[in-house]
């Protein structure tokens, strides 16, 4: 047990700021720190309870009691499971420790359940917001009891325990069963498609309880022979033993919750005994099969044009051929439209946006107006999500001196490594402009050119500026406190909190940018094309703010790293 804790003590420390970091960081991760909570997880837990508030009222006034809290838990528990497993993965099998831990007198037991406690621990802190808000939500509709409330404290840090050792279960098979493939390009790429399918197909399983209409989804909820909370009560059968003890007040439910986790738990580290070191033995931690990284070929195959066209091309080089950074950079922009399309089909014509839709199309300017403002929203939302600007510079890891040393000024850098967010996401931009007027165009009575011609001119301006904005603030916040030491290419994005700070600023300020443009147009009677104006002029004044901090103040934060 002694060896348990020493080695969970470091690897907890080796994610700890080094002292450079520290040095550079000053006050800023606590004030960003305060913002990330504020802005994203206080809202984020509090949405959670009111939707599980919302569903446990529903569900009572049919006869039902937890489905409605249930749903919630396994949601969070699928996304735990999908986006858990290239995590324990890469923990597991490909991080630096490993060749130091295995000639170790230690059992694979404890290499195996420390590493566990460390992924439950440092993976999981957003997933226990959204779990106590969930709680609470129930609880407030439910009403509260000691008995519920102490259930659902240990339900906050227990829950995801069972998705987590799904996740090492399937590890341990999975590389025990094809140890002969030691290349983590190729797993990343085949957990990062596995993730993608089953995203969309658990969607498609969620949305298909009636369409995502609220009151076919409540009376099916609350019916017993409901398809979805069957399967997944049965995946994750701790979930509705934990809901039964916070709603009956029963000790004994709690007591068959926990032996449910450790059940689980036993059967992994079981499996893992028994399979870790045979998985593990004669991993190639290398990234992959060339002896050369994928960002030194990029260097060699980028000198032969001019210095900014080849340093931009490093950039394409480095994002779209490493599987990670093509991930959650790259391939993620294209999957909201997807579950926007799947949950539009399934909803008919009676859709969420059907009610804007209408009046948009016959020129309303106010409904014209909102999906401007919308537009404006999602526009900054996706390019801070996409994190190809607030991980720029941290995506160099050990190559940081490569950047200080070549003869191309940080300047220049930093613009190329702008424009790459800036084609990419501005492109994506573009897309999502066309996909919704070919959209509006099938429910279209007739052809207006103002509203499929020029108001998507604007949105496309609209958003590329946005892009502009969002990219160099990115960029101006990862050169603050770059996270230049990582064991592999997802801590570099997951475990870089500027990623996370980027997208608590950017909420914000959509947030207030919504906010004013929607009390002027609804409560003040501005007209919208003054609102129109001033969303464009404000966007611009940003940008040119972003740009110009970030190569000003921006190069002298590079200047002063010390990687």
């Amino acid at each position: 047990m002694s060896n348990f804790f020493n080695l969970l003590k470091t690897f907890i420390k080796t994610t700890e700021l080094t002292s450079a970091e520290k040095k550079r960081s000053k006050h800023f991760y606590t004030i960003m720190g305060t913002a990330v909570v504020l802005l994203i997880m206080i809202p984020a837990g509090a949405l959670v309870g009111i939707i599980t508030y919302a569903l446990t009222l529903g569900v009572m006034t049919y006869g039902g009691a937890t489905q409605g809290a249930e749903v919630i838990l396994h949601i969070i528990s699928i996304l735990s499971v999908v986006f858990g497993i290239n995590v324990i993965i890469n923990i597991f099998y490909f991080s630096n420790d490993i060749e130091n831990l295995i000639p170790l007198p230690l059992k694979p037991r404890e290499i195996v359940s420390a590493k566990f406690a460390y992924s439950l621990l440092s993976e999981n802190i957003m997933e226990f917001i959204l779990i106590l808000g969930a709680c609470v939500g129930f609880m407030s509709a439910k009403g509260f009891s000691l008995t519920g409330v102490i259930t659902s404290i240990i339900g906050i840090l227990t829950v995801p325990v069972i998705p987590l050792a799904y996740c090492g279960i399937i590890a341990v098979i999975f590389m025990y069963f094809t140890h002969s493939v030691k290349n983590r390009d190729f797993l990343n790429k085949i957990t990062g498609i596995g993730t993608a399918v089953l995203i969309v197909g658990a969607l498609v399983a969620l949305v298909s309880i009636s369409g995502f209409n609220p009151d076919a989804i409540v009376t099916s909820l609350a019916s017993a022979d409901n398809g979805f909370l069957n399967v997944m009560n049965f995946i994750f059968p701790h979930i509705p033993l934990m809901m039964d003890s916070i709603s009956s007040e029963s000790v004994y439910q709690l007591l068959l919750y926990l032996l449910a986790n450790v059940i689980f738990v036993a059967v992994f580290l079981f499996l893992a005994s028994k399979m870790y070191i045979k998985g593990v033995s004669d991993i190639n931690t290398t990234k992959s099969k060339r002896s050369k990284s994928i960002a030194s070929q990029a260097v060699e195959k980028s000198t032969q044009k001019g210095v900014f066209a080849s340093y931009l091309k490093k950039e394409f080089l480095i994002l779209f051929r490493t599987p990670p950074f093509f991930m959650d950079c790259i391939a993620i922009n294209l999957l909201w439209p997807v579950f926007m399309a799947v949950i539009m089909i399934l909803q008919g014509s009676t859709n969420f946006l059907s009610g804007t839709l209408t009046p948009y199309l016959a020129g309303d300017q106010k409904s014209i107006t909102v999906i401007t403002v919308a537009a404006v929203v999602i526009s900054a939302l996706v390019t801070a999500i996409n994190s190809i600007a607030s991980s720029a510079i941290s995506r160099e890891g050990k190559h940081f001196q490569f950047m200080r040393y070549i003869p191309v000024t940080l300047r220049v850098q930093l613009n190329a490594k702008a424009l790459t967010s800036i084609i990419i996401s501005g492109s994506v931009m573009v897309l999502y402009v066309i996909a919704f007027n070919i959209y509006c165009a099938i429910f279209a009575d007739s052809f207006n050119p103002f509203v499929f011609i020029v108001i998507p001119l604007i949105h496309i301006l609209l958003s590329l500026i946005c892009v502009v904005f969002v990219t160099y603030l990115g960029i101006f916040l990862d050169t603050i406190n770059p996270k230049l030491v990582w064991d592999d290419e997802i801590n570099a994005l997951r475990g870089n909190y500027n990623t996370v700070i980027n997208a608590a600023i950017i909420i914000a300020i959509t947030a207030a940018i919504c906010a004013i443009s929607l009390v002027l147009l609804w409560i003040f009677g501005v007209e919208p094309v003054i609102i129109n104006l001033g969303l464009v002029i404000v966007m611009c004044v940003l940008a040119v703010f972003a740009q110009r901090l970030c190569l000003s103040k921006g190069v002298k934060n590079l200047e002063q790293t010390e990687s």
